[in-house]
């Protein structure tokens, strides 16, 4: 068997009768572009060939509608069973029609030695594939996020039925505007976004010592921002070179776990890891950030540049969001509507460019001004392009949230306390909610929960009671991450106080650059 790292979350594998891609996003940008990939793939060649397609959850960042245009239509896509329809439609309109949902811990072969199962959670998954003995255990950006309880959960069910797992992948960090474009008084974004992706690393590390596997994969992210006020977030990621001096110094210091990190073209084999990318002779002090300019010229021009829409064209999406908003209005109840007092900055409109929005006799209204209004408890900065985006399709919203299409001001500390960020935000996307979704398609969710016995009771909380739940501000533990400080926030999320720059003291690899 031959795993190939590609780029991002992608990988190609290939056994002695089949060869499989795991969210192959390996072309194009995704979110609206805001997303490019980085470093970029050097061989793909290969998939025009491949027999099966994995996707571990729809994110376009794994679902990649210009990837997938390229693959061909007569391979087998698996694809995790959920409690939402839809996923299999769209796939048969790409022109695929040999598609599988997989449900959870059910094991499908793929051919005579290979075979696969997904582990489903809400709406993403972990996949693990095995071959001739062989267990590879791809977490991707499952698990990382969520709370520790949920993580061990699963983590113990995996190492139950899977007690010797040859290579653990994961993912992490990078995804999602919380909390780097949240800003507030005295918060360094700088700061907090470095504890942020050492939380998911740490994350990672712990199901590294729970798992045990022979081998550690930290594989992802492989993308970069291209917008001037974004950049600053390609060089916060949590150096993926330190992991394995971070894990012996604060997890096991006698661990003879081996630690890989690939690049582009690099790969696994039976005789172990071969680090053949030719990335690594164009490396500066153990990173490629300065090829960006070069490999994204002209990207980076295009992002730079702001497309002005006319006061007529303001008019009419400021007409498109009233509709659109007191529609959303259902989300909540009129308490947490009338905190709602906030307004959206667009970039691209140059006069009149604040819409305000306020809440009263069951009603949003929306008016524009050309400064802030002095009672705004926060404003959401975006452009009209993403915030249109966000209102027309099902999932749209992703393009500012895990685009980090938006920043927000937040001014008032029980703004924080409500978050408030999360009931604007949410009043401006189209997301198809989960209970909307099992009325409508009954069966299916109770077909869901049959064949997941083990999370049915935690999907109906997180997603029936507590995210959809009307009469009450939404409930989650993040305020923290906003105005608290370094240390406060080590000590909050049970982490060790860390530096990079201690962290490369460690790290022999970096002495030597």
């Amino acid at each position: 068997m031959k795993i190939e790292y590609l780029c991002h979350s992608c990988l190609y594998i290939e056994t002695e009768d089949t060869s499989l891609v795991i969210d192959p996003w390996y072309k194009g940008g995704a979110y609206l572009n805001q997303w490019q990939l980085f470093p970029k793939p050097l061989e793909t060649g290969m998939l025009k060939d491949v027999k099966i397609i994995l996707f571990s959850h729809g994110h376009e960042d794994h679902l990649h509608p210009e990837s997938l245009a390229e693959l061909p239509t007569e391979a087998h896509i698996y694809f995790p069973y959920q409690w939402r329809k839809g996923v299999k439609k769209y796939l048969r309109e790409t022109g695929f029609n040999n598609i599988t949902e997989a449900v959870s811990f059910k094991s499908y072969s793929l051919s005579k030695d290979t075979k696969i199962t997904f582990v489903g959670f809400g709406l993403e998954s972990i996949i693990i594939i095995e071959d001739k003995g062989k267990v590879i255990v791809n977490i991707n950006d499952a698990l990382n996020s969520h709370h520790e309880n949920v993580v061990k959960m699963f983590l113990s069910e995996i190492k139950q039925r899977y007690p010797k797992i040859d290579y653990l992948f994961s993912g992490w960090s990078g995804a999602g505007y919380f909390p780097n474009t949240v800003h507030f008084k005295g918060k360094d974004d700088v700061e907090i976004a470095k504890i942020r992706e050492q939380y998911f690393a740490n994350n990672f590390c712990k199901s590294i010592q729970y798992l045990q596997p022979e081998t550690a994969i930290p594989f992802a992210p492989g993308f970069i921002l291209l917008a001037e006020d974004k950049r600053w977030i390609n060089d916060i990621k949590f150096p993926r070179d330190l992991l394995e001096s971070y894990y012996k110094k604060y997890y096991d210091a006698a661990s003879k776990i081996n630690f890989c990190i690939p690049n582009p073209g690099d790969y696994f084999d039976e005789n172990g890891f071969h680090p053949v990318s030719s990335y690594y002779s164009k490396m500066k002090n153990g990173s490629l950030n300065h090829l960006i300019e070069n490999d994204y010229a002209e990207e980076l021009k295009d992002a730079q540049k702001i497309a002005y829409i006319s006061q007529g064209d303001a008019a009419i999406l400021q007409e498109k969001l009233s509709i659109f908003i007191n529609k959303n209005k259902r989300l909540f109840d009129k308490t947490v509507l009338s905190e709602a007092v906030f307004a959206v900055q667009l970039k691209d409109l140059k006069t009149l460019d604040y819409f305000n929005f306020d809440y009263a006799n069951n009603h949003f209204q929306i008016t524009r001004s050309s400064e802030l209004k002095p009672d705004r408890k926060l404003l959401i900065r975006t452009d009209s392009k993403l915030l249109s985006h966000s209102i027309k399709q099902d999932w749209g919203g992703d393009v500012l949230t895990i685009g980090y299409g938006i920043d927000i001001d937040v001014f008032d500390e029980q703004a924080l306390e409500q978050n408030l960020d999360i009931v604007c935000v949410r009043l401006l996307t189209k997301y198809p909610t989960a209970k909307e979704s099992m009325i409508k398609n009954p069966l299916r969710a109770m077909t869901y929960f049959i064949r997941h016995p083990m999370m049915s009771k935690l999907v109906l909380k997180q997603k029936l009671i507590l995210r959809n739940e009307v009469n009450k501000f939404p409930y989650n533990e993040r305020d923290h991450w906003i105005n608290f400080t370094k240390c406060e926030l080590c000590q909050v999320c049970n982490m060790p106080l860390f530096s990079f720059e201690f962290g490369e003291s460690l790290n022999p690899k970096t002495k030597d650059n």
